[in-house]
């Protein structure tokens, strides 16, 4: 899915920003964009790294209550949904959070927000390489070593793929997020045909403070949805469609959390789910249906992590491409040999496999949350900033709000737990912050 900039120049001038790019709608071929296509996008975009990446982690921060965490999360989500709708309703066309930063008077703002937007994008590929890694040595009943390796060559294999202009896959969105899910529906059912209550017993087993640090740590099971706002120009009927896409797609994928989950843990025991918490869903797939369980649960993860390396990697080019169309990235990131942004492509898989090197998922986990967490955030403010509808600034101020706590629940867990990540997540935050300030010191002027 085109995840597209916009150029700064021309709203710097008071012209606002230009249109985007539509080579996506143009690649599909198919027509607009109707609610079922749009939605599967929208789902695969999130269950391409979610559940499989952070199912341990979440059992292991909130025991019983994790299904509380997708919940909350999911919350958060929906809101932000709903704020990306009414921005792109206002906007009228395709966009993200540059175009509207922009629209709104900010384009400075805009531009070191999409630098921090980049940035999460490449935390993203970063969490499903570690996680398809992971899935692959497993199976091999290797260790760390191999899923490094494997980490390294699924983004070197997408990128040679990408960068010869090749699709990934001749099968279509809604095939790939059909499959995955009829997969997760058949586990997940199994398990709760399971259902034992004493498994859940004592619910708060860990304690409620679990659940708010959780919600916080793997937000980034819910990122993908906003990738809509930058399809508008190609939907049927857009602002009736987008708005139905972003709230179903983040509904259905809460549902799908919640029943994995709890299914997960009426299978196989908490303890089991953390200590094998990188390949979780593996175990949960072993123990409903046996080895073929098993190579069913792996396959799943394989095909999901893939699909979203892909897209990934496939659509953050071209935003880079567009940012830097814009002179708001270096210009060599937006060459374009054979129609490709081949060298935005070699910067976001060298960039991802370096990330997926960190030690554990946790660690990736919160450093990727918490960069959206600000994108979507900033995302809720404006909307609250713009809106007419005093119904509308209560939500946008309430998401902003929550994506602000989630935030400091975040940095105060890893502050006392893991500062080590914490030091991490805020040298790169100042690193990006340095980089865009000496870039936009020395860009060239705008040819006149």
């Amino acid at each position: 899915m085109n995840r597209d900039g916009q150029g700064a120049d021309a709203a710097e001038q008071g012209g606002g920003p230009y249109h985007p790019r539509t080579e996506h709608h143009q690649r599909r071929g198919r027509g607009r964009l109707r609610l079922r296509d749009a939605s599967a996008m929208a789902i695969g975009g999130m269950i391409g790294g979610g559940i499989f990446s952070v199912l341990g982690v979440t059992i292991q921060l909130a025991g019983h209550l994790a299904f509380a965490c997708f919940l909350l999360a999911g919350a958060v989500a929906l809101v932000t949904a709903h704020s990306y709708a009414g921005l792109a309703r206002r906007s009228g066309r395709s966009g993200g959070p540059y175009a509207y930063l922009c629209e709104a008077g900010h384009p400075h703002f805009a531009a070191i927000t999409s630098w921090y937007l980049v940035f999460g994008y490449v935390l993203a590929l970063a969490v499903y390489a570690f996680t398809f890694g992971h899935y692959v040595a497993q199976v091999f009943g290797t260790g760390d070593v191999v899923a490094r390796i494997a980490s390294v060559v699924v983004l070197g294999a997408f990128l040679m793929i990408n960068v010869r202009g090749i699709g990934a896959s001749r099968l279509t969105e809604d095939s790939v997020v059909l499959a995955k899910l009829v997969i997760l529906a058949g586990i997940a059912g199994i398990g709760l045909f399971a259902w034992t209550p004493h498994r859940l017993s004592p619910l708060a087993d860990t304690g409620y403070l679990g659940v708010f640090v959780g919600a916080a740590s793997i937000f980034i099971a819910y990122e993908g949805f906003e990738l809509l706002s930058y399809d508008y120009d190609a939907m049927e009927q857009p602002a009736r469609t987008l708005p139905r896409a972003l709230y179903l797609s983040v509904l259905v994928v809460i549902a799908v959390y919640v029943a994995v989950t709890l299914s997960s843990q009426m299978l196989v025991p908490d303890s089991l789910i953390v200590s094998q918490r990188e390949v979780a869903f593996a175990t949960v797939g072993q123990e409903a249906l046996g080895t073929f369980g098993r190579w069913l649960a792996t396959g799943a993860a394989v095909l999901a992590t893939s699909s979203a390396i892909n897209a990934t990697l496939f659509s953050t080019a071209r935003l880079v491409r567009d940012l830097s169309d814009a002179r708001e990235l270096p210009p060599f990131l937006g060459r374009t040999p054979a129609g490709v942004p081949a060298n935005a492509m070699w910067m976001l898989a060298l960039l991802g496999a370096v990330f997926a090197m960190l030690p554990g998922i946790n660690e990736l986990l919160a450093f990727a949350s918490a960069t959206f967490l600000g994108v979507f955030g900033l995302i809720n403010y404006l909307h609250a900033r713009t809106t007419d509808h005093a119904r509308e600034r209560v939500l946008g101020h309430l998401g902003a709000t929550a994506c602000a706590i989630a935030i400091i629940v975040l940095t105060t867990q890893l502050a006392v737990h893991e500062p080590t990540t914490l030091a991490l997540i805020a040298g790169c935050v100042l690193g990006v912050g340095a980089l865009r300030l000496v870039f936009a010191r020395n860009r060239p002027s705008a040819p006149q």
